[in-house]
């Protein structure tokens, strides 16, 4: 098969192409425009193919963009012939000139539409099938499905392609940000042992060692501390982490990336200071975003849930929670009376029967009761319920919300949520966040950083009947080995702290429990004898009785700082080869395996019960 025409002559196999002693350096398109009137040699992609009669245009993509190819019928036959037998996603080579268009003709939609290229030679390297999707949009309309079977042909899309550039320029700026700042890049282990550190793991078998399982790392916690008592200052590395847990929007499925951080004879006020810049020049080096401020807030654990609803808020915006129980207990309305707690947000908007039925059917599969709702205009309330509150309550409503920051004198309407604390609390989370959507508060050129502190250490778990971490295992207590001898373990507070932006939590991390006495009595408080503690942390605890440092640090999801940097909705999309419910629907991961392999390990598959 003839496969093209190059100076003169068609070519019968592609392989000469390698074996050319006088072979032009290929030009990417990109430079094209600086190439006016020389020839050059492109390679790429034949992305929109015209048939003009006596000419063919050939839009031609590679990586670095497209343009536009003219074959002319008058100058060569045989060249014009072969352009019209390029089909959609063709691979080609060509040489031509670069010209530039007449005025008329220029395309200001693309960044070479003052340029094109007429081809004096083409060669065909490799046909395509029909493309099962069209590459010339956002891919937003294709099932994601299909999408991600195809994917090798999903990343010739612009916007995949700008995403993998941008994961990549943030990578090498991440890397060099704090090879700058004198921190030292150390690969931890990818095989290492089961931990309770918050998900399930994933188990790799040893062939060796059979009956017995690595498990892959859910994160460098460990190791990263054990670092720190071999005496390295300060760690980073962009680490692999896997975890198997339910994805969602904003985790992906089976595996992510954390810029993995630790430092050693630092304090929380410290170590905060010392990554907060980070975050300060990556959004101005890589984005055009702004910094709601340039110092982050720092705001307790306590606050953020009392005062928005979230340990994770979204301070771009306002919109208090403001606590009614006191004034709505003592009124005659029976639904506050047997509630612990009711929070109150005001919006700024009036809404109709069908809005406030859609709120309150939506509210409720959250687990909330019911949803209540006073409208306010001329700084009076009305609404159903108004009869059954007196004049001065009334009056004492209104002039909380006024004290908590909102503007009465605006007519709008009143949200009230009822429960124990922490669900009243995290009801009208979910309503401020959803009000920040309806009156499009959440400005998406903005970001609003925030560490949140002072995490309680522990937390009852109804369930089980005792207690549990509250967040990381791994944290020093406030007060230290006496604290948790003496104080009541709802009282004692962490040296936790977590990175918020825009709604999300971007980053946690704590001071280290780095003694070892002080790090099995936090076990002793959930459950694990000195025995168990030992047994599953012995390597870290022989660690610490060696002189381990005080230290601390954080993790940050890798993968979520792409989304908010590149305004992804969809964890997903900032990977080059994402998976989707724990597959990967290109390779068809996870496969079945064969019989004798599994042998080798020692492994026999339980077959379900019905």
């Amino acid at each position: 098969m003839q496969l093209g025409w190059h100076r003169g002559k068609y070519i019968s196999s592609p392989s000469f192409l390698f074996n050319q002693i006088n072979k032009m350096e290929r030009t990417y398109i990109k430079d094209c425009i600086e190439k006016v009137g020389e020839t050059v040699r492109l390679n790429g992609w034949a992305s929109k193919v015209r048939d003009h009669g006596s000419l063919v245009f050939i839009d031609l993509r590679d990586w670095t963009g497209i343009v536009q190819l003219v074959v002319n019928k008058e100058e060569n036959e045989k060249l014009f012939n072969t352009a019209k037998s390029v089909g959609m996603e063709y691979v080609l080579e060509i040489e031509g000139i670069i010209k530039e268009r007449k005025d008329s003709l220029k395309n200001k939609n693309i960044f070479s539409g003052d340029i094109e290229v007429e081809v004096k030679s083409l060669i065909i390297l490799n046909e395509s099938l029909p493309s099962p999707f069209p590459l010339d949009d956002d891919g937003k309309k294709i099932n994601e499905n299909v999408r991600l079977k195809y994917r090798y042909i999903d990343i010739r899309r612009k916007k995949v392609r700008d995403l993998i550039e941008n994961r990549h320029k943030l990578l090498a700026f991440t890397r060099n940000w704090f090879a700058d700042h004198d921190f030292i890049e150390v690969q931890t282990p990818l095989l290492t042992v089961s931990s309770p550190e918050g998900a399930r793991d994933y188990l790799v078998p040893s062939r060796i060692h059979k009956g017995k399982f690595y498990a892959l790392p859910q994160a460098p916690q460990q190791y990263k501390q054990l670092l720190m008592v071999g005496g390295l200052n300060r760690y980073f590395q962009i680490a692999p982490c896997v975890r198997d847990e339910d994805p969602r929007a904003d985790r992906h499925s089976g595996f992510f990336y954390q810029i993995d951080v630790e430092c050693s004879f630092v304090n929380q006020e410290e170590f905060l200071n010392s990554v907060e810049p980070f975050f300060v020049d990556v959004v101005k080096a890589l984005t055009e975003k702004q910094l709601k401020d340039d110092k982050f807030l720092r705001i307790s654990y306590k606050e953020a849930i009392n005062k928005y609803g979230s340990d994770k808020p979204d301070i771009r915006y306002d919109m208090f929670l403001t606590d009614l129980t006191k004034e709505l207990k003592s009124s005659k309305v029976k639904v506050f009376k047997d509630v612990e707690s009711i929070k109150a947000i005001f919006v700024e908007k009036s809404f109709s029967r069908k809005e406030i039925d859609e709120l309150e059917k939506d509210i409720k599969l959250e687990g909330a009761k019911g949803l209540s709702r006073f409208t306010v205009k001329d700084k009076v309330l009305g609404g159903p319920l108004v009869k059954s509150l007196s004049d001065n309550l009334q009056k004492d409503m209104l002039r909380k919300l006024e004290d908590n920051g909102y503007n009465i004198g605006k007519e709008g309407s009143i949200f009230i949520v009822g429960d124990e604390y922490k669900k009243a609390c995290s009801l009208a989370g979910w309503l401020r966040s959803r009000m920040g959507d309806i009156l499009e508060l959440k400005d998406k050129n903005i970001l609003g950083f925030s560490w949140i502190i002072d995490f309680p250490m522990f937390e009852w778990d109804e369930k089980s009947n005792k207690w549990d971490f509250g967040h990381n295992p791994f944290s020093m207590p406030r007060g230290g080995l006496d604290t948790l001898k003496n104080e009541d373990p709802s009282e004692i507070m962490s040296q936790q702290y977590d990175l918020a932006c825009n709604g999300y939590e971007l980053a946690s991390g704590s001071i280290r429990n780095f003694h070892p006495e002080t790090f099995i009595e936090a076990f002793k408080i959930v459950g694990y004898s000195e025995e168990e503690t030992r047994s599953k942390f012995g390597h870290m605890i022989s660690a610490f009785e060696y002189g381990a440092p005080p230290h601390g640090g954080f993790a940050t999801g890798f993968d979520r700082l792409m989304m908010l940097l590149f305004d992804e909705e969809n964890i997903r999309e900032v990977y080059a080869f994402p998976k989707t419910n724990a597959q990967e629907l290109m390779t068809g991961a996870p496969r079945e395996v064969d019989k004798e392999d599994l042998d080798i390990l020692g492994i026999e598959i339980k077959k379900e019960s019905k």
